[in-house]
Order: C-alpha cells, then sequence, then structure tokens
C-alpha cells in the first residue's frame, strides 16, 4: 500500500515552512499558479514520427504526462504533501488523468491514476492509458462511479462521514485499501482542456485527497505553441524550486528526441 509506505518527513522541513502547515491550513489558502508556453513545433513532428513508426497515435497529453513523470522523480521534493500539520514523501510518483468517457458534450469524465517510473516513454504511457480507458469507452463502469453512486445513497450520513474521512486523513490514517485507488491521493492531477478545443485555465487544488499539483493543458494553437496552468501547494516547496523544474520539463517536452530518440 504506497499511501502507508509514505516517508514522515515533518521533522526534517524547515521551521518557517512548517509554520506555513498551521498559518495556511488548507490548499486552497496555499495555492500558487504557474503558466507556461511551450513550442510544440519540435515536439509535434516527433510525436508524427514516433506515431508513423510505431503504429499508434501517440499525442501532446502522453509526451507531457511521461515528461512529468521524468521531472518529479528528478525532483523528489515536489513529490512531497502536506497532511494537517505534517509533511510527506511519497514513496511513488502517480499522475492521476482526466478524461472523458466519449468526446462528445455532457459525457462522463473519469480519473485515471498511473504510477510513473522515471524512464516511462509516452508510448509506454499511451498503453497504459488506453488499457484503462477502454473499459470505460465499452460501456463498463469503474469503480469509482461505483463507489460515488453508494456514497450519495447515504443521504444525511454522508457529510458526517466525509468530515470523519477528513479528519482521519489529517493524521495519516486512512485504511490503504481505501486511498490507494483513488485519483486525488496522486502526485499531480492532469486535465486536458485542449482535447475538446478549450484554452487553458486555471484550476483549484482539491482539500480530499494529498494531491499538491494541478495542471491543466490548454489548446495547441495553429503555430503550435500552448499553454499549461500549473496549480501548486506551496506548504511543499518554495516556488522557485517548482519554475526551476517546470524548466527542466520544458526541456524535455520541447526536445523529446533528446531524452527517447530520435527513432523507435
Amino acid at each position: 500500500m504506497a499511501y502507508h509506505r509514505d516517508r514522515d518527513i515533518t521533522s526534517e522541513i524547515p521551521p518557517y515552512r512548517r509554520m506555513l502547515a498551521y498559518v495556511t491550513p488548507s490548499r486552497l489558502h496555499a495555492t500558487v499558479t504557474f503558466t507556461q508556453r511551450l513550442d510544440l513545433n519540435a515536439a509535434q513532428a516527433w510525436l508524427a514520427q514516433q506515431s508513423e513508426a510505431r503504429g499508434r497515435r501517440l499525442s501532446f497529453l502522453h509526451l507531457h504526462l511521461a515528461a512529468v513523470g521524468r521531472t518529479l522523480h528528478r525532483h523528489p521534493r515536489l513529490n512531497r504533501y502536506c497532511t494537517g500539520t505534517r509533511f510527506f514523501q511519497r514513496e511513488e510518483v502517480l499522475l492521476a488523468v482526466s478524461a472523458k468517457k466519449q468526446l462528445v458534450d455532457g459525457a462522463r469524465v473519469v480519473l485515471l491514476k498511473l504510477a510513473m517510473a522515471e524512464d516511462d516513454s509516452p508510448w509506454a504511457v499511451a498503453e497504459r492509458l488506453d488499457a484503462q480507458l477502454q473499459p470505460a469507452r465499452d460501456g463498463e463502469t469503474l469503480t469509482q462511479e461505483t463507489e460515488n453512486a453508494l456514497l450519495l445513497r447515504l443521504g444525511p450520513l454522508l457529510p458526517p462521514l466525509l468530515r470523519l474521512a477528513m479528519w482521519l486523513d489529517r493524521r495519516h490514517w486512512l485504511p490503504g485499501w481505501l486511498v490507494d485507488p483513488d485519483p486525488m491521493f496522486a502526485s499531480m492531477v492532469v486535465a486536458n482542456l485542449g482535447s475538446v478545443g478549450l484554452e487553458v485555465a486555471n484550476h483549484h487544488l482539491y482539500e480530499w485527497g494529498n494531491c499538491p499539483f494541478f495542471a491543466v493543458i490548454g489548446r495547441i494553437s495553429e503555430d503550435g505553441f500552448v499553454e499549461v496552468s500549473y496549480s501548486f501547494d506551496e506548504r511543499v516547496e518554495d516556488g522557485l524550486a517548482c519554475a526551476l523544474a517546470l524548466e527542466e520539463l520544458r526541456g524535455v517536452i520541447e526536445r523529446p528526441g533528446v531524452v527517447w530518440g530520435e527513432a523507435p
């Protein structure tokens, strides 16, 4: 159970940062945002080359997820979270991806959760995403939908149960069987608004779960540029460390052939 393998590092955190957990006790109060504009001209040519060579479509989303996974492995101080007044080093790099079951207006949105290795390639990400998403697109109900439907049947019992769950979470006492499959307990949530033709937007961080990052991908412009917005819980690490990691992420995304090679 990855949740219970996460290491309590509160004693290693500088006092001024530990104080942030008291003066900004929620992720909403501690959120900072960054918007990054990326030149995808080289990346799109690389994705097209790889798609043709491998016989399957690779998209910018697959590239972005692989690059984020690599960057968080290389910057483990960003792969942490604040729960209550304690800080934890996450055991794994876990990415949650927002996807529609069908590409039509009003279709249900599902969150898929991927454990990322540092050397995961965009095509490995594409295969794992398809393996999770295909059952949903074939009409099978995902576990999270079933769980939500059952919880809503509790009616007036639901609010006190959620308060109890959040109280347990602040103490890091939730059972692993509940947390480990939950996509809100992740290193980053990624939403691809560009897939439905929308521009980038800033997104809030959720109080449920322990995810300190939310990324929103906008529409790729005709001249090959895209904006990606990141919301970040600054209690975890300072904005400078986040900005430096994002610049490393930019290098991977804009020149993917340097990391994963020009040909299969």
